[in-house]
Protein backbone atom coordinates (compact mmCIF):
# COMPACT_ATOMS: atom_id res chain seq x y z
CA UNK A 1 0.00 0.00 0.00
CA UNK A 2 1.51 3.46 -1.11
CA UNK A 3 1.19 6.75 1.30
CA UNK A 4 -1.21 8.38 -0.70
CA UNK A 5 -3.33 5.61 -0.60
CA UNK A 6 -2.66 4.86 3.21
CA UNK A 7 -3.46 9.11 3.88
CA UNK A 8 -6.86 9.53 5.44
CA UNK A 9 -9.73 11.22 3.14
CA UNK A 10 -9.92 13.76 5.97
CA UNK A 11 -7.79 15.60 8.58
CA UNK A 12 -8.44 13.26 12.10
CA UNK A 13 -9.92 15.12 14.46
CA UNK A 14 -8.66 14.97 17.49
CA UNK A 15 -8.95 16.63 21.06
CA UNK A 16 -6.54 16.77 23.53
CA UNK A 17 -7.93 16.67 26.81
CA UNK A 18 -5.82 18.95 29.88
CA UNK A 19 -7.44 18.52 33.24
CA UNK A 20 -5.98 21.34 35.64
CA UNK A 21 -2.87 20.46 37.53
CA UNK A 22 -2.31 17.45 34.39
CA UNK A 23 1.21 17.62 33.13
CA UNK A 24 1.94 18.70 29.29
CA UNK A 25 4.36 16.99 28.56
CA UNK A 26 2.80 14.05 26.97
CA UNK A 27 -0.26 16.23 25.22
CA UNK A 28 2.69 18.69 24.21
CA UNK A 29 4.26 15.77 22.15
CA UNK A 30 2.01 14.76 20.74
CA UNK A 31 0.06 17.75 19.59
CA UNK A 32 3.98 18.61 18.61
CA UNK A 33 4.14 15.25 16.26
CA UNK A 34 1.14 16.04 14.65
CA UNK A 35 2.03 19.54 13.53
CA UNK A 36 4.80 18.26 12.51
CA UNK A 37 3.11 15.69 9.94
CA UNK A 38 1.09 18.23 9.10
CA UNK A 39 3.79 20.26 7.93
CA UNK A 40 5.82 17.93 6.49
CA UNK A 41 2.90 16.23 4.30
CA UNK A 42 1.78 19.99 3.25
CA UNK A 43 5.42 20.58 1.57
CA UNK A 44 5.22 17.07 0.08
CA UNK A 45 1.72 18.46 -2.07
CA UNK A 46 -0.27 16.13 0.80
CA UNK A 47 -2.98 17.05 2.70
CA UNK A 48 -3.60 17.63 6.23
CA UNK A 49 -3.53 15.20 8.62
CA UNK A 50 -4.89 15.94 12.30
CA UNK A 51 -6.83 18.90 13.20
CA UNK A 52 -6.04 19.27 17.26
CA UNK A 53 -7.40 21.35 19.90
CA UNK A 54 -6.51 21.56 23.16
CA UNK A 55 -9.53 20.97 25.43
CA UNK A 56 -10.36 21.93 28.89
CA UNK A 57 -12.75 22.88 31.35
CA UNK A 58 -12.82 26.39 30.67
CA UNK A 59 -10.91 29.05 28.82
CA UNK A 60 -7.66 28.35 30.10
CA UNK A 61 -6.09 25.51 32.22
CA UNK A 62 -3.60 25.63 34.92
CA UNK A 63 -1.18 22.61 34.60
CA UNK A 64 0.93 20.97 37.17
CA UNK A 65 4.00 23.19 36.16
CA UNK A 66 2.16 26.35 36.62
CA UNK A 67 2.19 27.47 32.83
CA UNK A 68 -1.30 28.26 32.00
CA UNK A 69 -2.64 27.08 28.13
CA UNK A 70 -5.03 28.27 26.47
CA UNK A 71 -8.17 25.41 26.35
CA UNK A 72 -11.28 25.20 24.34
CA UNK A 73 -13.84 24.96 27.05
CA UNK A 74 -15.19 21.32 26.39
CA UNK A 75 -18.37 21.64 26.52
CA UNK A 76 -18.19 23.77 23.16
CA UNK A 77 -16.80 20.85 21.38
CA UNK A 78 -19.92 18.78 19.67
CA UNK A 79 -17.51 15.69 18.11
CA UNK A 80 -13.90 14.70 18.04
CA UNK A 81 -12.53 11.69 15.59
CA UNK A 82 -10.28 10.67 17.98
CA UNK A 83 -10.18 12.11 21.92
CA UNK A 84 -6.78 11.79 23.90
CA UNK A 85 -6.93 12.58 27.75
CA UNK A 86 -3.54 13.73 29.60
CA UNK A 87 -2.86 12.92 33.03
CA UNK A 88 -0.66 13.89 36.01
CA UNK A 89 0.17 13.07 39.74
CA UNK A 90 -1.56 14.80 42.71
CA UNK A 91 1.14 17.54 44.21
CA UNK A 92 4.25 15.37 44.82
CA UNK A 93 2.83 12.04 45.60
CA UNK A 94 2.53 9.16 43.57
CA UNK A 95 -1.45 9.03 43.20
CA UNK A 96 -2.91 9.24 40.17
CA UNK A 97 -4.36 12.90 39.35
CA UNK A 98 -8.45 12.53 38.79
CA UNK A 99 -10.29 14.23 36.39
CA UNK A 100 -12.75 16.83 37.17
CA UNK A 101 -16.42 15.16 37.17
CA UNK A 102 -17.69 17.83 34.48
CA UNK A 103 -14.65 16.79 32.58
CA UNK A 104 -15.01 13.12 33.10
CA UNK A 105 -18.37 13.90 31.41
CA UNK A 106 -17.14 15.70 28.88
CA UNK A 107 -14.71 12.51 27.27
CA UNK A 108 -17.70 10.01 28.11
CA UNK A 109 -19.36 12.32 25.74
CA UNK A 110 -16.77 12.95 23.42
CA UNK A 111 -15.70 8.94 23.42
CA UNK A 112 -19.56 7.66 22.71
CA UNK A 113 -19.03 8.33 19.03
CA UNK A 114 -14.78 8.74 18.58
CA UNK A 115 -13.35 6.29 16.09
CA UNK A 116 -10.37 6.10 18.91
CA UNK A 117 -9.86 7.04 22.45
CA UNK A 118 -6.53 7.18 23.77
CA UNK A 119 -4.65 8.51 27.24
CA UNK A 120 -1.20 9.75 27.70
CA UNK A 121 0.02 8.82 31.49
CA UNK A 122 -2.65 8.65 34.46
CA UNK A 123 -5.29 9.74 31.57
CA UNK A 124 -5.94 5.96 31.42
CA UNK A 125 -7.24 5.57 34.97
CA UNK A 126 -10.15 8.03 33.72
CA UNK A 127 -10.82 5.47 30.01
CA UNK A 128 -11.00 2.69 32.91
CA UNK A 129 -13.60 4.75 34.93
CA UNK A 130 -15.54 4.68 31.83
CA UNK A 131 -15.57 1.01 31.20
CA UNK A 132 -13.09 1.30 28.27
CA UNK A 133 -10.42 -0.91 29.84
CA UNK A 134 -11.82 -4.03 30.49
CA UNK A 135 -10.37 -6.93 28.49
CA UNK A 136 -7.79 -4.35 26.73
CA UNK A 137 -4.57 -4.60 26.51
CA UNK A 138 -3.17 -0.47 28.08
CA UNK A 139 -0.80 0.91 30.10
CA UNK A 140 0.43 3.76 32.26
CA UNK A 141 3.41 5.32 33.94
CA UNK A 142 5.32 2.98 35.84
CA UNK A 143 5.12 4.51 39.58
CA UNK A 144 0.78 4.14 39.02
CA UNK A 145 0.93 1.04 36.69
CA UNK A 146 0.12 -1.17 39.93
CA UNK A 147 -2.79 0.87 41.15
CA UNK A 148 -4.02 0.68 37.66
CA UNK A 149 -4.30 -2.82 37.77
CA UNK A 150 -6.04 -2.70 41.44
CA UNK A 151 -8.40 -0.50 40.34
CA UNK A 152 -9.37 -1.71 36.84
CA UNK A 153 -8.95 -5.64 37.49
CA UNK A 154 -9.92 -7.03 34.39
CA UNK A 155 -7.77 -4.23 32.44
CA UNK A 156 -4.71 -6.00 30.97
CA UNK A 157 -2.42 -3.48 32.19
CA UNK A 158 0.82 -3.86 30.20
CA UNK A 159 3.13 -2.23 33.03
CA UNK A 160 6.51 -1.66 31.12
CA UNK A 161 4.67 -1.11 27.61
CA UNK A 162 5.75 2.74 26.31
CA UNK A 163 2.09 2.45 24.32
CA UNK A 164 -0.60 0.00 23.54
CA UNK A 165 -3.21 -0.14 21.04
CA UNK A 166 -6.23 -2.52 21.21
CA UNK A 167 -9.07 -2.23 19.30
CA UNK A 168 -9.93 1.60 19.12
CA UNK A 169 -8.06 2.31 22.50
CA UNK A 170 -4.39 3.52 22.57
CA UNK A 171 -2.54 4.23 26.17
CA UNK A 172 0.48 5.76 26.27
CA UNK A 173 2.88 5.50 29.78
CA UNK A 174 3.52 9.71 29.50
CA UNK A 175 5.60 12.30 28.84
CA UNK A 176 8.23 11.45 25.90
CA UNK A 177 6.12 7.77 25.49
CA UNK A 178 3.12 9.60 23.94
CA UNK A 179 5.74 11.23 21.40
CA UNK A 180 6.31 7.34 20.47
CA UNK A 181 2.90 6.89 20.65
CA UNK A 182 1.69 9.91 18.33
CA UNK A 183 4.79 8.90 15.71
CA UNK A 184 2.79 4.96 15.73
CA UNK A 185 -0.23 6.90 14.73
CA UNK A 186 1.54 8.82 11.78
CA UNK A 187 2.97 5.62 10.82
CA UNK A 188 -0.29 4.28 10.55
CA UNK A 189 -2.23 6.78 9.04
CA UNK A 190 0.52 8.03 6.28
CA UNK A 191 3.08 5.27 6.66
CA UNK A 192 6.96 4.79 7.36
CA UNK A 193 8.52 7.44 5.47
CA UNK A 194 6.78 9.86 6.50
CA UNK A 195 6.70 8.87 10.59
CA UNK A 196 10.56 8.81 10.11
CA UNK A 197 10.91 12.27 8.70
CA UNK A 198 8.74 13.38 11.37
CA UNK A 199 11.16 11.57 13.82
CA UNK A 200 14.01 13.43 12.07
CA UNK A 201 12.90 16.68 12.86
CA UNK A 202 11.75 16.52 16.09
CA UNK A 203 15.17 14.52 16.68
CA UNK A 204 13.57 12.01 18.66
CA UNK A 205 14.49 8.00 17.69
CA UNK A 206 12.14 6.79 14.77
CA UNK A 207 9.99 5.30 16.94
CA UNK A 208 10.28 2.69 19.63
CA UNK A 209 8.65 -0.16 19.73
CA UNK A 210 5.18 0.06 22.09
CA UNK A 211 6.88 -3.36 23.74
CA UNK A 212 9.76 -1.59 24.56
CA UNK A 213 10.48 -0.97 28.57
CA UNK A 214 9.67 2.40 29.89
CA UNK A 215 13.04 2.38 31.27
CA UNK A 216 16.42 1.12 31.38
CA UNK A 217 17.69 -1.91 34.17
CA UNK A 218 19.71 0.75 36.27
CA UNK A 219 17.06 2.55 36.76
CA UNK A 220 14.64 0.00 38.36
CA UNK A 221 17.51 0.04 41.52
CA UNK A 222 15.77 1.94 44.43
CA UNK A 223 17.20 4.96 45.58
CA UNK A 224 17.93 3.02 49.14
CA UNK A 225 18.98 0.15 47.92
CA UNK A 226 21.54 -2.46 49.72
CA UNK A 227 25.22 -1.13 49.56
CA UNK A 228 25.98 -4.94 48.25
CA UNK A 229 23.18 -5.36 45.92
CA UNK A 230 24.40 -2.04 43.98
CA UNK A 231 28.11 -3.31 43.42
CA UNK A 232 26.70 -7.11 42.17
CA UNK A 233 24.12 -4.61 40.00
CA UNK A 234 27.50 -2.03 38.59
CA UNK A 235 29.88 -5.32 37.87
CA UNK A 236 26.89 -7.08 36.15
CA UNK A 237 26.21 -3.70 34.01
CA UNK A 238 30.58 -2.99 33.75
CA UNK A 239 30.65 -6.63 32.25
CA UNK A 240 27.39 -8.44 30.87
CA UNK A 241 29.17 -11.12 29.17
CA UNK A 242 30.67 -12.56 31.75
CA UNK A 243 29.27 -15.37 33.86
CA UNK A 244 26.86 -13.91 36.52
CA UNK A 245 24.92 -17.36 37.72
CA UNK A 246 23.14 -16.37 41.02
CA UNK A 247 25.69 -18.70 43.46
CA UNK A 248 28.29 -16.29 41.98
CA UNK A 249 26.51 -13.46 42.55
CA UNK A 250 25.24 -14.31 46.17
CA UNK A 251 28.85 -15.08 47.35
CA UNK A 252 29.94 -11.82 46.37
CA UNK A 253 27.23 -10.53 48.88
CA UNK A 254 28.02 -13.38 51.50
CA UNK A 255 24.61 -13.96 51.14
CA UNK A 256 22.82 -17.98 50.82
CA UNK A 257 21.51 -18.42 47.43
CA UNK A 258 18.04 -17.84 48.24
CA UNK A 259 18.31 -15.04 50.38
CA UNK A 260 19.98 -12.95 47.55
CA UNK A 261 17.37 -13.31 44.83
CA UNK A 262 14.80 -12.29 47.41
CA UNK A 263 16.81 -9.31 48.27
CA UNK A 264 17.51 -8.50 45.05
CA UNK A 265 14.27 -9.27 43.46
CA UNK A 266 13.04 -6.70 46.41
CA UNK A 267 15.33 -3.74 45.67
CA UNK A 268 14.94 -4.16 41.44
CA UNK A 269 11.96 -5.99 41.02
CA UNK A 270 13.59 -8.36 39.02
CA UNK A 271 15.00 -11.84 39.59
CA UNK A 272 19.12 -11.79 39.21
CA UNK A 273 18.80 -13.99 35.69
CA UNK A 274 15.94 -11.89 34.49
CA UNK A 275 18.17 -8.57 35.19
CA UNK A 276 21.79 -9.78 33.47
CA UNK A 277 19.55 -10.55 30.15
CA UNK A 278 18.07 -6.92 30.33
CA UNK A 279 21.41 -5.61 30.80
CA UNK A 280 22.86 -7.97 28.13
CA UNK A 281 20.05 -6.87 25.52
CA UNK A 282 20.41 -3.12 26.47
CA UNK A 283 24.31 -3.63 25.11
CA UNK A 284 23.65 -5.08 22.13
CA UNK A 285 21.00 -2.82 21.64
CA UNK A 286 24.04 -0.01 21.60
CA UNK A 287 26.21 -2.42 19.44
CA UNK A 288 23.37 -2.20 17.22
CA UNK A 289 22.38 1.51 16.93
CA UNK A 290 26.04 2.49 17.37
CA UNK A 291 28.39 -0.36 15.47
CA UNK A 292 28.31 -2.60 12.02
CA UNK A 293 28.94 -6.20 13.97
CA UNK A 294 26.95 -9.38 12.50
CA UNK A 295 24.48 -10.42 14.73
CA UNK A 296 26.67 -13.30 16.07
CA UNK A 297 28.89 -11.45 17.33
CA UNK A 298 27.26 -9.37 18.91
CA UNK A 299 25.37 -11.96 20.72
CA UNK A 300 28.79 -13.20 22.04
CA UNK A 301 30.01 -9.42 22.66
CA UNK A 302 26.93 -9.38 25.61
CA UNK A 303 27.41 -12.99 26.61
CA UNK A 304 24.51 -14.85 24.72
CA UNK A 305 25.14 -18.28 23.91
CA UNK A 306 23.81 -18.91 20.55
CA UNK A 307 22.22 -16.14 18.16
CA UNK A 308 18.38 -18.17 18.61
CA UNK A 309 18.91 -17.50 22.48
CA UNK A 310 19.67 -13.89 21.88
CA UNK A 311 16.80 -13.43 19.28
CA UNK A 312 14.67 -14.93 21.88
CA UNK A 313 15.46 -12.64 24.32
CA UNK A 314 16.04 -9.26 22.44
CA UNK A 315 11.90 -9.73 21.21
CA UNK A 316 11.13 -10.18 24.61
CA UNK A 317 12.95 -7.80 26.10
CA UNK A 318 12.85 -5.10 23.44
CA UNK A 319 9.55 -6.16 21.48
CA UNK A 320 11.24 -6.37 17.99
CA UNK A 321 13.99 -8.80 16.66
CA UNK A 322 17.85 -7.37 16.61
CA UNK A 323 17.70 -7.11 12.98
CA UNK A 324 14.28 -4.80 12.95
CA UNK A 325 16.06 -2.85 16.06
CA UNK A 326 19.18 -2.24 13.57
CA UNK A 327 16.95 -1.18 10.72
CA UNK A 328 14.75 1.30 12.94
CA UNK A 329 18.12 2.67 15.13
CA UNK A 330 21.30 1.83 13.32
CA UNK A 331 23.60 4.35 11.72
CA UNK A 332 24.92 1.88 8.75
CA UNK A 333 23.30 -0.96 6.73
CA UNK A 334 22.13 -4.26 8.23
CA UNK A 335 24.85 -6.82 7.92
CA UNK A 336 24.11 -10.73 8.04
CA UNK A 337 25.17 -13.40 10.84
CA UNK A 338 28.61 -13.73 9.13
CA UNK A 339 29.46 -9.46 9.51
CA UNK A 340 29.15 -8.79 5.91
CA UNK A 341 26.86 -6.03 4.49
CA UNK A 342 25.27 -6.60 1.85
CA UNK A 343 25.70 -5.33 -1.69
CA UNK A 344 24.56 -2.18 -2.69
CA UNK A 345 21.74 -2.23 -5.60
CA UNK A 346 22.24 -1.18 -8.87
Amino acid sequence: MTNKQRFPPAALRVGLVLPAGGQLIGLVGILETFDAANRIAAARGKPRLFETTMLGLEAQTRTASGAVMSTEPVAHVTAVDMVVVGGGLKGTGTDALPLQPALLDAVERLASTARYVASSCTGAFALGELGLLSDTRCTTHWLVSGELQRRFPTALVQSDALYTEDKRVLTAAGAAAATDLALHLVRKFAGPRLALSVARALVVFAQRPGGQSQFGSTLRLRASADDRIRAVVASIVADPAASHRVDDLAARCAMSSRNFARIFRAETEQSPAAFVVQVRVEAAQRLLAHGDSGLLEVAEQVGFASLETFRRAFVRTAGVTPSAYRLRFGRHPPVDPSGSRPKASR
